[in-house]
């Protein structure tokens, strides 16, 4: 369908009003096959949606006071997490910071390289001894 008629309009009211295919369909007289192909549609669908965006946006302080509600009285983590991302206070990206090793940093290698050798000669002399 290319463009929506009064039907299709007061189709999607009653859709957000929670009634079923049929209920539509006997309210506007017109087989309940038509709805089922209309909410297919996708320009019924994307009307659907902006109708369902505007009818939502007046109850949207009653969802987050019930969010903040449930994160702090049931003590939900989630909710809690879930608020927080919201309001742009908390992402899922981690930015870990790392120094390449340097000498400036007091790790002194060829020391180490000097300990380490002087170990393996002292276990091989004390193998020696052994034998």
């Amino acid at each position: 369908m290319k463009y929506l008629n009064e039907n299709h309009y007061k189709a999607i009211e009653l859709l957000l009003e929670g009634k079923k295919n049929q209920e539509i369909a006997e309210v506007l007289g017109v087989h309940r096959n038509s709805i089922t192909n209309w909410i297919k549609d996708d320009a019924f669908q994307a009307e659907l949606r902006k109708a369902a965006t505007r009818h939502s946006q007046h109850r949207l302080g009653e969802l987050i006071s019930r969010m903040y509600d449930v994160a702090i009285n049931e003590g939900s983590a989630a909710m809690a997490k879930l608020i927080l991302q919201s309001q742009g206070m908390l992402s899922e990206k981690h930015i870990v910071e790392r120094e390449a090793p340097s000498a400036s940093n007091g790790i002194n290698y060829d020391k180490i390289d000097d300990e380490i050798a002087a170990f393996a000669k002292r276990l091989e002399d004390e193998t020696d001894i052994e034998h």
